[in-house]
């Protein structure tokens, strides 16, 4: 029997596959971090925080180890949760900046990460990786 080599496998999908497992171990401890600050072991006790930020704090604690999970196993539901929190993230510190404060850090990140998840998603879909290619149905 002859030795066959697997059919070479287009680079993007791993690409983006190991983007976002990068992104789910970044998510999951920054959730864990919550965690940490609910039960106390991080900062100032949750019950001295103002209201606006215990809700933060639960509403990121949750969706951040959700979305991990999710971006992990390279499911749909874990980018829609990872996008979730990314962007209310970015509204949080741009539109309420007077409540949250302005991390610019955090923005950047944010706006970047997405950015970067687009363009590999855009590249992930091309018919090189994919191997169709879409035409107008002729009439």
């Amino acid at each position: 029997m002859p030795l066959q080599f697997a059919k070479a496998a287009p680079l993007a999908p791993t690409v983006l596959l190991w983007y976002l497992r990068s992104l789910a171990f970044f998510y999951f401890v920054n959730g864990l971090m919550h965690w940490a600050r609910i039960i106390g072991v991080l900062g100032p006790g949750f019950e001295t925080m103002p209201a606006h930020v215990q809700v933060a704090t639960v509403y990121f604690a949750l969706l951040q180890v959700v979305a991990a999970v999710g971006l992990w196993c390279g499911a749909a539901w874990g980018v829609a949760a990872w996008l979730f929190s990314a962007v209310a993230e970015l509204v949080m510190h741009i539109g309420f900046a007077d409540l949250f404060g302005s991390a610019w850090l955090i923005v950047a990140f944010h706006s970047m990460t997405i950015l970067v998840y687009v363009g590999l998603a855009w590249w992930t879909g091309t018919p090189e990786n994919t191997g169709e290619i879409l035409r107008m149905p002729e009439e």
